[in-house]
């Protein structure tokens, strides 16, 4: 009996997660646009600890923060595809998007993710290059080599000495892009505008909601005709960031309509040509009627 308590002891010091299993947070299904499927952050949640042992916090909500909150907890974030981390992917009407990256290769990468239709999940190779993506977009990647530690703080010592906490608010509280409207809201990091060909340039004006953050910026960005990936990004006090990204398209020249306009004023040239040749029509017709009026005037001259 003693030997088999040891045993035990022994089994949780050295192999913790043998003696519990943690619990999915994510829901098991979602509904989007009427179709349900398994939500992409529950599958990633579940092959992150399937496959490395790790039990996300469940906090992280939508897939579109989850780059943000794991930086805030203190996981390693970058712009470099790895294999076993996660790619985050922006956009989806403002959710995000996320995925289990099992492989990488020389110009793309292998990846699991949920959020199909019908399937539970689904293996797939996508490119790994920042801002990729058709109605979704990377925006970067979360390490999970090094689990971060769940706290901090030390007992090592009786004297504890307080330091005022920086301020980890990485929001706009406004962005606005001057003859543009659009609904901003400060946890929807992805918008996608379009503006006419005659738009050559947008003016923006950004505002962080605290005063101690620093958002980088350029006022004017000139357009090209098509698809425009403007960054905003804002760092907070304790230098945790968020990054805003604009899609502006810039609509082509509409060289139809000129088309239809010339074709408009050719027709209207040829209307009015056929209204001139009318006019010929009653010079014959002048000379017959003179000629008969003057039969009519023998035959009366005779008659008299």
């Amino acid at each position: 009996m003693k030997k088999g308590i040891i045993f035990l002891i022994v089994l949780g010091f050295f192999s913790p997660m043998l003696v519990f299993s943690a619990t999915n947070p994510y829901p098991k299904t979602q509904t989007f646009n009427g179709e349900e499927s398994v939500p992409c952050t529950r599958v990633v949640w579940q092959e992150v600890y399937d496959r490395l042992g790790i039990a996300l916090p469940g906090g992280w909500g939508n897939a579109v923060n989850w780059l943000k909150s794991a930086k805030n907890a203190g996981y390693e974030v970058g712009e470099e595809p790895r294999e076993d981390s996660i790619a985050v992917y922006s956009g989806f009407q403002g959710y995000g998007h996320v995925a289990y990256v099992l492989d990488v290769f020389d110009d793309y990468m292998k990846i699991v993710e949920g959020g199909v239709v019908g399937k539970e999940k689904q293996e797939r190779t996508t490119s790994f290059e920042i801002g990729s993506g058709s109605g979704i977009y990377l925006t970067g990647f979360i390490y999970l080599d090094k689990v971060p530690s769940k706290s901090s703080s030390s007992t090592s010592s009786k004297t504890t000495t307080t330091t005022a906490k920086k301020d980890a608010n990485s929001f706009l509280k406004t962005l606005v892009v001057e003859g543009v409207s659009f609904d901003f809201q400060k946890e929807v990091f992805t918008y996608i505008l379009t503006v006419p060909y005659e738009t050559e340039k947008i003016i923006l004006n950004a505002e962080p909601e605290k005063k101690t953050s620093k958002v980088e910026v350029e006022k004017e960005y000139p357009l090209v005709v098509g698809e425009n990936a403007i960054s905003i990004k804002v760092t907070a006090e304790d230098k945790s960031s968020s990054t805003y990204v604009l899609y502006v398209t810039r609509e082509e020249e509409k060289i139809e309509e000129e088309i239809k306009e010339e074709d408009a004023f050719v027709s209207e040239v040829k209307e009015e040509a056929k209204k001139e040749n009318r006019w010929w029509i009653w010079i014959p017709g002048a000379f017959v009627l003179i000629a008969l009026l003057g039969v009519v005037v023998k035959k009366w001259i005779k008659r008299k």
